[in-house]
């Protein structure tokens, strides 16, 4: 399972193991003669809830890329705000990133290069783009696109073609 789904199951997950552990610790507090205040379980658990979803948030560009094949490049990564998220608007967070494999570039027999350009979202299907390169005019052409000269600053071109260009 991905996306939101897993997301609101981990977070469910993580505030019933919090809700048995203080639950445990309140008990053993009472049972040694001490009064725990009443609010210590619900403060607890919603507590562990956002540190948990805090803390997911922020891992899954890490544990994203940790998955990735060895070699692969990140051409690209997109941070965003959320207003479910309040803590993004201090620190953004990634909730996107393009990537490619160098491994799997291939060169036709026309000199030109082929690429198939990885774009991943967090809560969203990765999807592949397949892209052709023509190095020598520093030419670039989207899947059944038109041919247009690569920008200056276009990562999977200087990824792909290493410098070369026209």
């Amino acid at each position: 399972m991905t996306g939101i789904g897993a997301d609101i199951l981990g977070v469910i997950a993580v505030g019933i193991g919090m809700a048995a552990v203080l639950y445990a610790g309140l008990h053993a507090a009472r049972k040694a003669g001490l009064k725990p205040a009443p609010w210590l379980m619900p403060a607890g658990i919603g507590a562990a809830m956002v540190l948990y979803s805090v803390w997911n948030d922020y891992a899954w560009l890490p544990r994203a890329l940790d998955r990735l094949p060895p070699g692969t490049q990140v051409l690209m990564v997109g941070e965003a705000t959320q207003i479910w998220a309040p803590w993004t608007y201090l620190v953004p967070v990634g909730v996107r990133f393009a990537a490619l494999d160098p491994s799997a570039v291939t060169e036709g027999e026309d000199g030109q290069r082929r690429a198939q350009i990885m774009l991943f979202e967090r809560r969203g299907q990765t999807v592949v783009v397949p892209q052709e390169f023509d190095c020598a005019a520093g030419l670039i052409r989207p899947a059944r696109g038109d041919w247009a000269p690569a920008p200056g600053d276009d990562p999977a071109f200087a990824a792909v073609c290493g410098g070369q260009g026209g």
